[in-house]
């Protein structure tokens, strides 16, 4: 009893400030105000690390099937032509893949051949976001296929 009787002897404001301190619903959308944003930025940072290591991947096996099948061409010229129709086929799959976003170079020497694929991100990728730092706009590949020896 004599606790009811304290809390009215309080002043109104003061009363105010306990009643708000003892409230869990105040804390809960104060900590949730302040950590929200850092959990969104969270998981937007690995919605883009994650779509860049994709396409990574994809232009490295494209570049890789590029290597591979130019080995088949019976000159340079039609080893370049093999190379890239494999490099398409490849990034067909890859969303937003376009033609004039890729650069390729097809060199030989006596025992090898080696293919170089530059990738450059569509403009409306995640990747090209500016909230959170993408490891780059760029994408370079590289593959090597041994000749063989006779």
């Amino acid at each position: 009893m004599t606790k009811i009787l304290s809390h009215f002897s309080l002043p109104t404001g003061l009363r105010g400030v306990i009643a708000l301190r003892n409230s869990t619903r105040g804390t809960a959308m104060i900590e949730t105000a302040l950590l929200l944003p850092l959990f969104l930025m969270l998981l937007l940072g690995i919605m883009i690390y994650g779509q860049y290591f994709m396409l990574a991947h994809s232009v490295q096996q494209a570049a890789n099937d590029g290597a591979r099948a130019s080995i088949t061409g019976l000159d340079a010229a039609d080893r370049r032509a093999v190379a890239i129709r494999a490099i398409d086929r490849s990034m067909h799959g890859v969303g937003g893949y376009r033609i004039e976003l890729r650069d390729i170079a097809v060199s030989e020497t006596a025992d090898a051949i080696t293919v170089d694929l530059t990738y450059r991100v569509p403009e409306g990728s995640l990747l090209r976001n500016a909230l959170v730092p993408s490891p780059g706009e760029v994408i370079r590949a590289s593959a090597t296929f041994e000749l063989p020896t006779e």
